[in-house]
């Protein structure tokens, strides 16, 4: 519960409606064990237990899953915010230049990044293919 509170601020990127579903989670393991708890309070201590402390992490994976889950989910990238100067010192034309000339540069960048997995995978595929003959 605590989590979910500091989530709302630091991570806002997870919704309400998946800070709601953890919660429902925690609460319906929170329900499983008093009523395995109740149901052994009632049992006889010669009885085999009604439950064990096995059992439980059965029950508590699924939140750890989706809390996991969420807790690697991306922030949203900031928008980029349009700056015009009030002065007006650029022209129309000035300024689609320099955004064109800053499109190019992003570009350029991605020339430049490291290749992902996929483009390692099919060279090794290539690799491979080259091996078998």
């Amino acid at each position: 519960e605590d989590l979910m509170k500091k989530w709302e601020t630091t991570m806002p990127q997870v919704t309400e409606e998946e800070r709601a579903e953890v919660l429902a989670k925690v609460e319906d393991v929170r329900k499983w064990i008093s009523e395995k708890e109740e149901a052994q309070e009632k049992a006889s201590p010669s009885e085999d237990p009604v439950f064990t402390s096995e059992e439980v992490p059965a029950q508590s994976k699924p939140i750890e899953t989706l809390v996991a889950r969420l807790n690697r989910k991306p922030k949203p990238k900031p928008e980029k915010k349009n700056e015009t100067k009030p002065e007006g010192n650029e022209t129309e034309a000035e300024a689609e230049e320099s955004e064109t000339a800053t499109e190019g540069e992003s570009a350029e960048k991605t020339e430049d990044e490291p290749k992902t997995e996929q483009d390692s995978s099919s060279e090794e595929e290539k690799g491979e293919a080259d091996d078998e003959l």
